[in-house]
């Protein structure tokens, strides 16, 4: 119920309701409890009966009146007319379009979990692509609608549907496919930005193409660091890594799995300092291939940090992946990733489902500290709420964004809770 109560605390704080109201709402949530943890006072009546619970359109109603409350609640109209900030529950996508029926619609998942359907997203906002979204579960969390699936059998998400004069639908699926099609429909002619080298640069083409098989090598060295067993470790492996990890005595052995990614990543490292920019390319925006990299990226910064007590955003992985960090720090000054990416706890829990078990290892006492901390078990979930995540530099003064989500969701997230 503690983590039921944050969630309830920041609502509350955000809009000025009284969290008795909202924990009210909920039928299976004690008298006892709510009447112990509102966050202020409030007269009840003798009975459970005659206590007069508000509607969801009522408090709607009275968060207008406060000042976050009126601003969100504009933000959200904004984005039903295709406008404002990029956010996950966005149906439409007009940017500076005159064109309010796009002919393109973007199948992707209901809760922005699929890695695959998060870089086509973020694709689509770097180059501001008018279009249409649907949102349909992944197959790991619930049965698809039948009317997408006589559209798609396969059932595979993202799927692209291009409508066509004559009212005839066109499906094309496969992220790298769609990414690529999009960046050919929406040319720099026409004043978009590329994502792609141009067909003549044959240099560039080769680049991405050795960052495209780059970036499947890292996945396989992630896939078996962490959803398999990492076998016996390595003497001498981790001697460059300065004693960062574990005790004096034990720096220079680890896995070969963990050896293995940590050198791939150092490849990776490098490709990315070789660019004046932090991106792969030497463009002043990220291209195609930094959307390949970071939406898997991310998921690792969660897992390895979970199960194997490795820390790659911490200051001394920025010394040893100086190329890597900057390149996320600079993914983090943008608005539309923000909206996009999760919190290590949403990806610790939604990693499973869909890649499969992980195993514990790596270096023990780290992981020991991140996983208490990741799930809330080390007392930092305790109210009053810290401001700064010791682990996660993305949410380090980024509460408007989290309030944000509360208040869009806060019904779906108070059941999830209970």
């Amino acid at each position: 119920m503690s983590r039921l109560i944050q969630v309830v605390t920041t609502y509350a704080f955000t809009t000025g309701v009284n969290s008795f109201h909202i924990l009210s709402t909920i039928p299976t949530v004690p008298r006892s409890f709510i009447a112990s943890n509102s966050i202020t006072s409030m007269q009840m009546s003798a009975t459970a009966s005659e206590v007069t619970v508000p509607s969801w359109a009522d408090l709607t109603s009275h968060s207008s009146g406060q000042t976050v409350g009126s601003v969100l609640n504009n933000e959200v109209e904004s984005r039903q007319n295709g406008h404002g900030s990029a956010h996950v529950q966005s149906k439409l996508r007009l940017f500076s379009s005159s064109n309010e029926n796009p002919q393109i619609t973007l199948f992707r998942d209901h809760a922005a979990w699929c890695p695959y359907c998060q870089k086509t997203m973020l694709l689509i906002e770097e180059k501001e692509i008018p279009i249409k979204i649907e949102v349909v579960p992944m197959r790991s969390y619930g049965d698809k609608p039948a009317d997408f699936l006589r559209m798609v059998p396969s059932g595979l998400l993202p799927a692209l549907a291009l409508e066509g004069s004559d009212g005839r639908k066109q499906v094309i699926t496969e992220s790298q496919v769609i990414m690529e099609l999009l960046d050919r429909w929406h040319p720099t002619s026409e004043g978009y930005k590329k994502m792609l080298p141009d067909e003549n640069d044959k240099e560039g083409r080769a680049k991405y193409d050795k960052l495209a098989r780059l970036e499947r090598e890292l996945f396989s060295c992630w896939c078996s660091l962490i959803f398999r067993p990492e076998g016996p470790t390595l003497a001498n492996v981790g001697a460059g890594f300065m004693g960062m990890f574990g005790k004096k005595d034990d720096k220079n052995e680890i896995s070969g799995a963990m050896s293995g990614f940590l050198d791939c990543l150092s490849t990776v490292d490098g490709e990315l300092t070789a660019t004046p920019g932090p991106w792969f390319f030497s463009e002043e925006h990220p291209t195609m291939i930094d959307f390949v990299f970071v939406s898997h990226v991310e998921r690792m910064l969660a897992s390895c940090a979970y199960w194997k007590g490795l820390n790659l955003r911490s200051e001394e992985m920025k010394q040893k992946y100086p190329g890597l960090n900057a390149w996320l720090d600079a993914f983090e000054k943008k608005e539309y990733y923000l909206a996009f990416k999760s919190d290590y706890y949403t990806h610790i829990k939604d990693i499973p489902p869909q890649y499969g078990p992980s195993y514990d290892g790596g270096f023990e006492e780290q992981r020991k500290v991140y996983s208490k901390m990741i799930g809330g078990q080390d007392a930092s979930w305790s109210l009053p709420l810290p401001h700064d995540d010791p682990i996660q530099p993305l949410y380090r003064g980024k509460s408007y964004r989290t309030t944000v989500r509360y208040k869009d969701n806060c019904s779906h997230i108070l059941m999830f809770f209970l």
